[in-house]
């Protein structure tokens, strides 16, 4: 075997470079060689990315094509490469808010909440914002996981919905909006009444009466709705009987040091 020193490689290189010329002039005769239209890294690159193999509308048919039969991974691909490969096309836009519909069927919450978002971003005056701002929404709203837990996500939720309906009050989607936003109360109502409940089990009776006044105060309809007024009436009124005797006295192990 021969090896070729790294010295060398440049010098093969170019006799490379330039055999490909002469091949070039002798084929065209005398005619101009036009060296602008020469892809000189497709010329020697050595793996070609399959994505080259496809057309921009090829990937919108699959993409499309596998995003109809639920295929939704397959579909995220097709639309990621399309975007990737073809980032000028006509389908790149499109393949922007399919990628979030694959996701979003795919159940990756995060991802197509990302996607939407750029949408909404980068084409804020398309025909399809009004969708694209419901989606994001509804991905923020899906990523709940429990009661007790920080409600950041319907939060953000909240937010995205309101800025539908503020934007296109007249969409079918700010009608489904201003419905999702009353299960987004609900569940900051819950939430509420899961942290008052925490403090009232534990007799911290202060804390209990100024969550449970507040969830009262703030959420009466989702309070009602949930069935939790019966249990927040006689709760307050625990409350308000215990914090009226003044601060609880530790018991007498703890005055002792014991």
């Amino acid at each position: 075997m021969v090896l070729i020193s790294d010295r060398l490689k440049p010098v093969f290189r170019l006799s490379a470079l330039s055999l490909l010329l002469f091949t070039f002039a002798a084929l065209g005769g005398c005619s101009y060689v036009n060296l602008e239209n020469i892809d000189f890294h497709k010329v020697f690159a050595k793996n070609t990315s399959p994505t080259v193999n496809k057309t921009a509308e090829q990937l919108m048919h699959m993409g499309t094509e596998n995003l109809a039969k639920k295929n939704y991974s397959d579909a995220a691909e097709d639309f990621k490469k399309l975007k990737e490969a073809y980032p000028y096309s006509k389908y790149a836009t499109i393949a922007g808010l399919k990628l979030g519909d694959a996701y979003f069927g795919e159940q990756k919450y995060v991802e197509a909440a990302m996607s939407y978002k750029e949408f909404a971003r980068l084409h804020p005056g398309d025909a399809n914002a009004p969708y694209v701002l419901y989606q994001a929404g509804m991905s923020e709203f899906l990523m709940f996981t429990a009661t007790d837990r920080d409600q950041v996500e319907t939060h953000k939720a909240i937010a995205i919905f309101n800025t539908l309906i503020e934007n296109f009050p007249g969409s079918e989607y700010a009608l489904r909006a201003r419905k999702q936003l009353a299960e987004c109360n609900k569940r900051l109502a819950s939430h509420l009444f899961c942290i008052a409940k925490q403090y009232y089990l534990s007799r911290h009776y202060s804390a209990a009466k100024t969550r449970l006044l507040t969830l009262k105060q703030k959420y009466p309809d989702e309070m009602v709705a949930l069935g939790y007024q019966p249990q927040v009436e006689k709760m307050i009124a625990k409350c308000k009987t215990e914090v009226a005797k003044g601060p609880v006295k530790p018991d007498i192990w703890v005055r002792m040091g014991l």
